[in-house]
């Protein structure tokens, strides 16, 4: 067939966006007749399947067999994405819910404030929400250890915007409250206005060329504090509403693989990390993103900033391809800038 250029051709995109369209809301493959019906500007089922069969060669739809009718592929719904989406209105009742989270955030923890947006966020898209709690390039104000019971402590990391974090470390079994204490002491006289990426770069090696006079057995605290401040530097991920999924299990292939993923941390955070380093809005859609590779899912996410405009996260959803993307997208935008606005 001819090279098409199919978001230049008025036809492909009319029918591609109607198709598109009721697909979202029915669920079901959609053939010519349906569509025929529903243009303002009437073609025949005969123009129109000629249309869908070449969107089909471009890729763009797929059908279960010859007669039945089509629904966008992975290529689809980027074209979908990519063109004919633009933001949306959010209702009144959507906008308070989310506005509830500056309202209430007086007192409250950040890490409080993340997990009731995830939950707000979760319950109006009726998707998987998830959020990247602030990054290592947060500074930080205080960092405890605390002695938990013979042979383990945790490392409380507080941050200047109020973010808590706690981390188990393992300790010898004679350690003593007053050498964590020691070691508290120690690393606070050090790090007024350091990232995590500092501490682990400036403390350790200072810590090593014992400039300080500090024990041996405290030393050996800290390089276990930084050491799991290292292996855990890919920071908080928050995810909320996996039960939103379960109604959407014809929708998406492998479903049972997407829980698996979702409890993966490490690769949420990859693609978060994606969301902050690129401008905006980020959507990826299904099988095109490698670390998934499911089709019939899809992610939004936005980056967030602190006050001071740094962006130090993330916030999104997962959910099925067909899902109005509109309206998410604008409910996405809309929580991350008030979150910007809180943290």
């Amino acid at each position: 067939m001819p090279q098409i250029n199919v978001s230049d051709n008025k036809r492909y995109i009319e029918i591609f966006k109607k198709l598109v369209d009721i697909y979202i809301e029915t669920g079901e493959p959609v053939g010519s007749r349906m569509i025929s019906k529903t243009l303002p500007n009437p073609l025949s089922p005969a123009t129109i399947r000629n249309v869908m069969s070449d969107l089909e060669d471009l890729g763009i739809l797929c059908s279960e067999h010859t007669s039945s009718g089509r629904k966008p592929t992975d290529k689809g719904w980027r074209l979908f994405v990519n063109v004919l989406v633009e933001a949306a209105d959010i209702s009144e009742i959507e906008r308070r819910a989310i506005s509830e989270l500056k309202d209430n955030s007086t007192g409250k923890s950040i890490e409080a404030i993340l997990e009731r947006a995830t939950d707000i966020l979760s319950g109006l898209s009726n998707c998987v929400s998830l959020i990247m709690t602030p990054t290592e390039n947060s500074k930080i104000k205080h960092i405890d250890f605390v002695l938990l019971n013979p042979g383990r402590a945790i490392v409380v990391i507080v941050t200047e915007n109020g973010f808590v974090e706690n981390r188990l470390i393992e300790v010898p079994l004679n350690v003593s409250s007053s050498v964590l204490d020691q070691a508290t002491r120690y690393i606070n006289s050090k790090l007024p206005g350091m990232t995590l990426d500092e501490i682990r770069s400036r403390i350790q090696d200072q810590v090593h060329c014992h400039e300080d006079g500090i024990d041996k057995l405290t030393q050996n605290i800290i390089d276990s504090g930084i050491e799991i401040i290292r292996e855990n530097d890919e920071g908080n991920v928050i995810v909320k509403g996996h039960s939103n999924l379960v109604s959407h299990t014809g929708e998406i292939n492998d479903l049972k693989n997407l829980m698996k993923k979702l409890d993966e941390k490490k690769t949420l955070k990859t693609i978060l990390d994606q969301s902050i380093v690129g401008q905006g809005i980020q959507v990826f859609i299904g099988s095109e993103t490698k670390m998934f590779e499911i089709s019939g899912c899809s992610m939004i996410v936005s980056p967030y900033s602190d006050t001071n405009k740094n962006l130090v996260g993330a916030i999104g959803v997962i959910g099925p391809s067909r899902m109005k993307y509109d309206r998410v997208i604008t409910l996405v935008d809309y929580t991350a800038k008030l979150l910007s606005s809180i943290i």
